[in-house]
């Protein structure tokens, strides 16, 4: 019997998956514990439907992160920090700091996982972070100054 499953269940498969299950499985555990529904060529269409606009919405989401960090191409960005006199800093900058620093600087939203930082920001001076998206990579340099 075909069925969609409605919750991932172990050894049949993942949420909203077709799959073919015994009669007496299907009957018996999977629809009285609302594990799965029967499917039928209606229900197929529509989850293909589903499927098809969740993907061109990921696809759209990603062409537009790609667009955003294209733009941010060798671009730079100042940070103030508190530091020490040696110019240690007190607090290591991250992927939240650098973010919100892209935003006020040039009006560019991204998100956090998209920064790449190689190590801990942790003194005061310029610094290389790596934007990425699937099909884009770019390099920005980041000033960290001493706050006054």
């Amino acid at each position: 019997m075909k069925v969609i499953l409605l919750k991932d269940v172990r050894g049949v498969g993942v949420h909203n998956e077709v799959k073919n299950v015994p009669d007496g499985y299907a009957l018996n555990y999977l629809f009285p514990h609302k594990l799965a529904e029967p499917a039928t060529e209606d229900k197929i269409k529509k989850l293909s439907d589903q499927k098809a606009a969740h993907d061109a919405e990921v696809q759209k989401a990603e062409d537009e992160l790609a667009g955003k960090i294209l733009s941010l191409r060798e671009k730079k960005i100042v940070l103030s920090a508190r530091a020490t006199e040696k110019g240690g800093l007190f607090k290591a900058i991250d992927a939240k700091d650098i973010v919100r620093g892209i935003k006020a600087e040039h009006g560019v939203d991204i998100p956090e996982s998209a920064v790449f930082i190689k190590e801990p920001i942790k003194t005061t001076g310029e610094h290389e972070v790596a934007l990425h998206s699937k099909s884009q990579k770019a390099n920005l340099t980041v000033t960290v100054i001493a706050a006054a």
